[in-house]
């Protein structure tokens, strides 16, 4: 029998007042994510991947807003409660990573200062050497080495890696239900990169904690997700476990991003190419939003707005050709 998700999105809407219009940049998404599970968001720079996780955690600034829709996390509606309210689920029972983890730390306080704060907050504890072994147990748990003296450091005296290590410590400090990463490997080589995935993918195993991974990187995707949601221009246009989004995608979009990765087990001439560019969101094309850029649209892709179905078990898409696109696929 199928659990209830720790978080149901419904049908939400958040929308940015600006002079030059109203900047859709989540329009009309339903998301699930289950215990214990990582769900990889992914699309290109400006789809309203990180629109989407902070509308989760409710730090929206104006000129944006939530119009609509329904975000439940363990059967209440986030959308629904008051600041204070939010204040006790926010950074406790969910935890962010941030993209930057230069500009999200504080740079005149320690590291232990920092982490300290959250746990005081969200453990409700003013037990000073309480407070310190919690902190100093969350650096070791995320591979920082001499804790007893990089505990007193500021950030500047870290390398990205350990920065980010350190935010992962502070999120993880109160064993949050579920952890939102925003592209936490951003700017970090690959031999790092791959260290903190390793250690978000064996920390999840430890505290059965929920991931919701915002990337770009397919790579990173394949290597720990267990379901994909595919994001284009505010929506979402694909939705299923990782080895079928990899195996047997069904939107032109999903194929695309596939073909723009390198293959070292296919002799590649050269890597596919989306053509055009990302649509304005204050102003989308009519019917569905990749057509301008899609070969297998028709007339109808351009009046219809393709829902998000069911196709297959667990498999959901945004196109009214998936078929069609699919035995071509196949077909080549």
């Amino acid at each position: 029998m199928m659990k209830d998700p720790l978080l149901k999105i419904r049908g939400l809407k958040t929308y940015f007042y600006t002079d030059e219009g109203v900047v859709k940049a989540v329009d009309n998404v339903d998301l699930d994510i289950y215990k214990g599970e990582t769900l990889g968001l992914v699309g290109e720079s400006g789809c309203g991947k990180s629109t989407m996780a902070l509308s989760i955690m409710k730090l929206i600034q104006k000129p944006g807003r939530i119009i609509d829709g329904e975000i439940f996390f363990s059967e209440t509606d986030i959308l629904k409660l008051k600041d204070n309210e939010v204040r006790n689920i926010r950074g406790g029972l969910i935890s962010m990573i941030f993209q930057d983890p230069l500009s999200s730390l504080n740079p005149v306080y320690t590291i232990g200062n920092q982490i300290s704060e959250a746990v005081e907050i969200h453990q409700k504890t003013s037990d000073k050497k309480e407070v310190k072994d919690i902190v100093l147990k969350s650096m070791k748990e995320v591979g920082i080495p001499d804790t007893e003296l990089r505990y007193s450091d500021y950030p500047f005296q870290f390398s990205g890696g350990m920065r980010q290590r350190v935010m992962i410590a502070m999120a993880l400090s109160c064993q949050p239900q579920l952890l939102i990463a925003d592209e936490p490997t951003t700017s970090l080589d690959v031999t790092i990169q791959a260290q903190i995935l390793d250690l978000m993918n064996s920390l999840r195993k430890i505290f059965d904690t929920s991931i919701l991974l915002i990337t770009h990187n397919l790579g990173i995707v394949a290597e720990i997700a267990d379901k994909v949601a595919v994001m284009y221009a505010g929506k979402v246009i694909e939705y299923g476990d990782s080895i079928t989004i990899f195996k047997n995608y069904l939107h032109p979009y999903t194929k695309a991003l596939m073909g723009s990765i390198p293959r070292v087990d296919l002799k590649q001439d050269k890597l596919e190419m989306i053509p055009g560019t990302v649509p304005s969101l204050t102003n989308p094309p009519p019917g569905c939003r990749f057509w301008p850029r899609c070969k297998y649209a028709t007339e109808e892709c351009k009046e219809v707005e393709p829902p998000l179905i069911e196709v297959e078990p667990g498999h959901k898409a945004a196109c009214i050709r998936y078929d069609k696109i699919n035995f071509e696929e196949h077909s080549e």
